[in-house]
């Protein structure tokens, strides 16, 4: 019979694993999303695209 700390260990490591590669995943996933964000207001010249993003996270989803 397998020892139960041998399960624990290895299910620890698993959750600390699980919870880097969410974090790394969620981590990229918004830095796309500020760099285009970045990058339109450059080519716009004006803060405009940061507002409307602003308003549509404000906005209540139906």
């Amino acid at each position: 019979m397998v020892d139960i700390t041998a399960y624990t260990v290895i299910s620890i490591v698993t959750l600390c694993f699980g919870l880097l590669v969410g974090f790394q995943v969620a981590h990229i996933m918004y830095v796309r999303r500020l760099t285009r964000l970045a990058k339109r207001c450059v080519d716009t010249g004006t803060i405009a695209p940061v507002l409307v993003e602003m308003e549509i996270a404000e906005s209540p989803e139906k």
